[in-house]
């Protein structure tokens, strides 16, 4: 039973309802943390988003003039022996600032489970608060994920994944996260998923739609009665046909106008969506026209194309949002010749860099060529630009643990100091949380703070999972992420073909001997303790050590020729689908519905890749990415 009320009080601005449900959670958390009864109520002439802490009945009445005026999703929390004030620029980010003051009296947030708060607390402890003014580094801190990973048809998957999500939208609050974005592919039979929204909208995160729809808004139905639409040429083999595969023809001025009209519709249908990222097709190639006339214009001018006459409509029915250009596989170099509108904003996704350096590394020969043609569409976009980043991305490091949070901290010092001041992240639900902990709470709070301590984060994030064992685990961890350092050096990691990159056979063995430096940490803590999550990591790193010990061995036979490398490219292959078989063991609690249902579908695409590889001198471009 509670204590009768003492001296501390609640109070907040009466503007809307947003604001008393958050001070009404302020004042219950506090109600269970003090023991005491406090009651939250709205004080008239308050303004703003505002809530304040009366540690003392006689305080001071807040007065917003003094202060400096606040912007954006930034807050301010000045405190003293009497009171706590709590002001957001908006209700976001006053949500923003109660989540950093439970936090500095004790509270965790983890993606993978409920936030935990202190069973109690001194009053005291009120009084030791710490004022401070908090503006985010990024104006739009976005993750990212393919609609298609929910697995919505099937009712008992999607509340797997749903399960997830809600842990993961309110660790994206509190970590200080604005906006989710849904991508859409040629195969998804919906933009969002509805049950999720309520739950944006309740932690004040933006929901934005769009991802690969060209191909949706050319029906592919009306290929049957207007094939001159259609892209041409978009495969070998075709012999210059049109072919429903692919982007459209953006020379044939009727299809342009079909185009554009239903990305317009599109728009109207969803008007809290605030960014319209229309892509192109998701090929290695890009699927663009090579008809006679689409010939003369570069991928990246077709593409610009329809973008552009997306954005004047967007400009002439007065719709107020912008439109994305993605510069994605063929699209990544630009072309001087793009002229984009005001409207136009460039999305920048650099899939295949070096994830071992950071993006201005002048050392790493692949990441210094990205990074200028990152300084390159700048100038040709006056700036515009949103970075679209893969450090969650569980296709890209094929199921592998993984830990990059130097490279993290530094590449979004380098976007910003660039000028960019929108950042996102792919995910991929349950299994990211798993396999790239350290990565998803780096970005997250570097896009808030560029001063984040990066090393700082493993040690904690080794606290959080594992409270008994952190002083043992948090070393497994850093060998993670040395090992990371010597193997993410070109994009998909089973996909070892890109010639500017390569990874030597030193960089494999040292990555090898880190993971099972990590494996046999955990092996010795297991024996003890039997956790359950450790159990999987400890597989996960298996999976990695074996995964990566395969590449090498792949790597080994692309140098020998004729049977020599059939001999020696077979029993990698073989190992590798060995390796695979180590997913399998992964609790799907951990592993979510990709690592249970998607996984062992593009294991079979790798495997099918790597032989086909194994058989030509060259590397080919066989236009399987399943998301970007």
């Amino acid at each position: 039973m509670k204590e009768s009320r003492g001296s501390i009080a609640v109070r907040h601005a009466p503007a809307h309802e947003g604001i008393s449900f958050a001070a009404r959670g302020l004042a219950a958390r506090l109600s269970a943390m003090l023991g005491v009864e406090i009651v939250s109520s709205p004080v008239p002439g308050l303004a703003g988003h505002t809530v304040i802490v009366e540690l003392d009945p006689q305080a001071p009445q807040h007065d917003p003039a003094a202060e400096t005026p606040l912007s954006g999703d930034s807050f301010r929390i000045k405190a003293d022996q009497k009171k706590i004030e709590i002001v957001g620029a908006s209700g976001r980010a006053l949500l923003y600032a109660i989540g950093s003051l439970f936090e500095e009296l004790g509270a965790t947030f983890a993606p993978w489970r409920e936030p935990a708060f202190p069973q109690h607390i001194e009053a005291a402890a009120l009084r030791r608060i710490v004022s401070r003014t908090v503006a985010p580094a990024f104006d739009r801190r976005a993750f990212v994920s393919d609609l298609m990973t929910w697995h919505y048809s099937d009712p008992a998957r999607l509340e797997e994944h749903l399960s997830h999500d809600r842990l993961f939208v309110p660790w994206m609050t509190a970590r200080g996260m604005n906006a989710f974005m849904f991508i859409r592919h040629t195969q998804d039979t919906q933009l969002r998923i509805d049950q999720l929204n309520p739950l944006l909208s309740r932690f004040k995160i933006d929901a934005e739609y769009g991802g690969h729809i060209v191909q949706l808004l050319m029906p592919r139905e009306l290929f049957a009665s207007h094939p001159e639409f259609f892209a041409a040429g978009v495969a070998a083999g075709d012999n210059g046909a049109r072919t429903q595969r692919g982007n459209f023809c953006v020379s044939n001025p009727e299809a342009l106008a079909i185009v554009r009209d239903n990305a317009i519709a599109y728009v109207r249908d969803y008007p809290e969506n605030r960014m319209l990222h229309v892509w192109g097709a998701d090929l290695r190639d890009g699927g663009w026209c090579r008809c006679t006339q689409c010939t003369a214009l570069s991928p990246q001018l077709q593409y610009m194309k329809v973008v552009d006459t997306v954005g004047a409509a967007l400009a002439q029915a007065g719709i107020e949002i912008p439109a994305a250009y993605l510069a994605y596989h063929d699209t990544l170099e630009p072309d001087p010749a793009l002229r984009p509108r005001d409207n136009v904003w460039l999305e920048w996704a650099p899939r295949e860099r070096c994830y071992a350096h950071a993006i201005d590394d002048p050392a790493c020969v692949l990441n210094r060529k990205y990074f200028q043609w990152l300084r390159q569409y700048l100038d040709i976009f006056e700036g515009r630009a949103m970075i679209f980043e893969y450090y969650a991305d569980a296709i890209l490091f094929g199921g592998l643990g993984c830990a990059t949070p130097d490279v993290i901290v530094r590449d979004l010092k380098a976007y910003h100091r660039l000028g960019i001041r929108s950042i996102s992240c792919l995910t991929f639900g349950a299994f990211s949380v798993f396999a790239y902990p350290i990565n998803l709470e780096v970005f997250a709070r570097a896009a808030t703070s560029l001063e984040t301590d990066a090393g700082g984060i493993v040690a904690e994030l080794a606290r959080l999972r594992y409270p008994h064992c952190a002083a043992e685990i948090t070393p497994a961890y850093r060998a993670i992420a040395r090992a990371s350092a010597m193997a993410l050096r070109y994009g998909d990691i089973l996909r070892p073909f890109n010639d500017e990159a390569q990874l030597s056979l030193d960089e494999i063995k040292g990555a090898h001997h880190e993971l099972q430096h990590a494996i046999e940490a955990a092996d010795h803590l297991i024996k003890h303790n039997r956790e359950p999550m450790l159990i999987a990591e400890s597989e996960l790193w298996r999976y990695s050590r074996d995964a990566l010990a395969a590449v090498g061995n792949y790597i080994a036979a692309l140098a020998e020729q004729g049977a020599a490398r059939e001999a020696a490219g077979q029993p990698a292959i073989v190992q590798l689908a060995s390796a695979f078989d180590r997913m399998s063991a992964i609790a799907p609690e951990f592993k979510g519905t990709w690592g249970s249902y998607d996984f062992e579908r593009f294991a079979q695409v790798w495997l099918d890749g790597l032989r086909r590889r194994l058989h030509e001198q060259q590397p080919r471009d066989d236009n399987i990415t399943p998301a970007v």
